[in-house]
């Protein structure tokens, strides 16, 4: 098996941002950030004033996050930020997610502050619903996280966890 350390391209072509401790029991060892090619600007998040219950936050809670929003979705909603990451197939890989809270605040740790991915300054959506109404979000220019507005646009990019 691959050993890969932060900042290594992974085997999807995107770029590691966490190793996870707890691989033994968790079943999966590393996240990887897709490649900057497959970033999506100017995407809403949901349907405004609708619970999704994608209320996970920590690392690790990005993948059920993005399987809840999805399924709450539909089939009549489309072009969605979780939906977009859900359906990315890229470096051969299908099994792509919109990163939880603090799976974002990793990619910015990590990444972002180290000059690594090709991220710009505006926000990022998280996949972890703050509200009925909002969700939280990630500013590169500044790390801060905030809770927006669902019908807000900002920039999404998927991760996956192998």
């Amino acid at each position: 098996e691959a050993v890969y350390t932060i900042g290594d391209t992974g085997p999807a072509g995107g770029i590691i941002f966490y190793y996870n401790p707890g691989h033994a029991t968790d079943g999966w060892r590393y996240l990887e950030v897709a490649p900057v090619e497959t970033e999506w600007a100017e995407t809403a998040w949901d349907k405004f004033d609708t619970p999704v219950g994608a209320t996970g936050t920590a690392i690790g809670s990005g993948a059920e996050n993005t399987r809840s929003i999805v399924l709450a979705l539909g089939m009549t909603t489309t072009g969605k930020a979780a939906q977009l990451c859900d359906s990315l197939m890229a470096g051969g890989y299908d099994d792509w997610f919109l990163p939880s809270r603090d799976e974002l605040d990793l990619i910015y740790d990590n990444l972002h502050v180290q000059g690594l991915g090709g991220f710009t300054a505006i926000g990022y959506w998280s996949s972890s619903e703050y509200s009925n109404t909002t969700e939280w979000r990630q500013t590169f220019s500044t790390g801060l996280q905030s809770n927006n507005s669902k019908l807000s646009r900002y920039r999404i990019r998927a991760v996956r966890r192998f």
